[in-house]
């Protein structure tokens, strides 16, 4: 669950990068979903979601710059995005389908707070969000989250197993980041000065620390050349 008040993306992403989607804006992504299906006559749709799916994204959420997120703050990839979009909704929308047959047509009451179960919800996470254990991710700035295969490729590891939070203001505490990025961890002293340079500047790149802690550690970095 989430590090205390905040929400589960927020724990693991600095604001300026990514934040939990608000209902609004999941809403209008759904309306993009359903407007784009019936106007391609859904193949026009299926044919842009094979396209993004491995994004995290479906087109609608493309639209709106909303990503598909998995527990241990990565992004979902085409295989896990495919089956929370059509496995686990269609099992839920299908259920809703037949307990309204089955109650004189009473399914789109029933399906009405499945879809807006995000406006209640803490984690602001739908049904399926739930029982996917997926959450959806805003980016203002088009800042694309990594999957875990990416991560896997980088020697990196997903933020809830590297331990990597943000604090309460959005910025990356100095003893929070990963032991393998901390540019100036006890470990550094293997590397050339230039990795190190290197890797502070990923980690500034990436948000994982702010402008006065690359100053400061570019700064150690170099007293010690």
């Amino acid at each position: 669950m989430s590090t205390g008040a905040r929400r589960r993306i927020e724990s693991f992403y600095p604001p300026e990068q990514l934040g939990t989607a608000e209902p609004g804006r999941r809403l209008a992504a759904y309306a993009l979903d359903l407007a784009a299906a019936f106007l391609t006559l859904g193949v026009g749709w299926m044919i842009w979601f094979l396209v993004v799916a491995q994004r995290g994204q479906t087109p609608g959420k493309q639209m709106v710059g909303l990503y598909v997120m998995r527990e241990d703050g990565t992004r979902a990839g085409g295989w896990y995005t495919f089956l929370r979009e059509w496995v686990v909704k269609g099992t839920v929308g299908g259920a809703v389908m037949v307990i309204g047959s089955l109650t004189g047509g009473a399914g789109l009451v029933l399906y009405l707070p499945v879809v807006l179960w995000c406006t209640w919800d803490r984690e602001r996470q739908c049904l399926w969000d739930k029982l996917a254990q997926t959450y959806v991710a805003f980016s203002p700035g088009g800042y694309r989250p990594p999957t875990a295969a990416e991560l896997r490729l980088r020697g990196e590891q997903p933020p809830a197993l590297s331990g990597r939070t943000t604090l309460p203001g959005g910025a990356a505490p100095a003893g929070g980041l990963p032991p393998e990025d901390d540019a100036g961890g006890a470990g550094s002293a293997e590397r050339s000065a230039s990795e190190r340079l290197r890797a502070l500047q990923r980690l500034r790149d990436e948000g994982l620390i702010t402008a006065e802690q690359h100053e400061e550690r570019r700064a150690r970095i170099l007293d010690e050349i």
